[in-house]
């Protein structure tokens, strides 16, 4: 990997979020300037079908968070996508006796213009996975699977 001008300040950021209980196992999320989010316990547990839940969130934060750090590098390196969707799966297990997200997979698909930037794609990919920091606030294995393909 290059990660050659890419260069860490160190900052400190502060972000807020607010949470009221609306029922059993239910609750809206909240952060100045937002619109809320309902969210519920998994159908597993009891929760309510549609409706998000901690887990769906989390994994989507991670999955979010590489976008948006990619988005960030690749603007900053010059390169041009013509699309970006993801797909993010976790499993979630019984690890040291305590339920948590042994591991993620994102499957990022992207087409860029031409075929000459894939190389400098597929290490902008590798530079956002290792920068997100939400993914580096966990302790899952995070696995990049990433689809590019070639704007016609």
């Amino acid at each position: 990997m290059d990660n050659s001008g890419v260069r860490v300040r160190g900052k400190r950021f502060i972000y807020t979020t607010n949470i009221k209980m609306t029922g059993k196992g239910r609750g809206t999320i909240e952060s100045t300037d937002k619109h809320p989010i309902e969210l519920t316990t998994p159908v597993e547990f009891g929760g309510i079908p549609a409706t998000w839940t901690p887990e769906e969130l989390m994994l989507a934060s991670v999955n979010a968070c590489l976008m948006t750090t990619f988005s960030y590098y690749a603007s900053k390196k010059g390169l041009d996508t013509v699309s970006y969707e993801s797909f993010a799966e976790g499993i979630i297990e019984l690890v040291d006796i305590k339920y948590r997200f042994s591991k993620i997979t994102l499957k990022p698909k992207l087409k860029i213009k031409s075929a000459d930037d894939l190389d400098k794609t597929k290490n902008l990919l590798e530079i956002a996975r290792e920068g997100c920091f939400v993914s580096n606030s966990l302790n899952s294995e995070i696995i990049l699977d990433p689809e590019i393909e070639i704007a016609p």
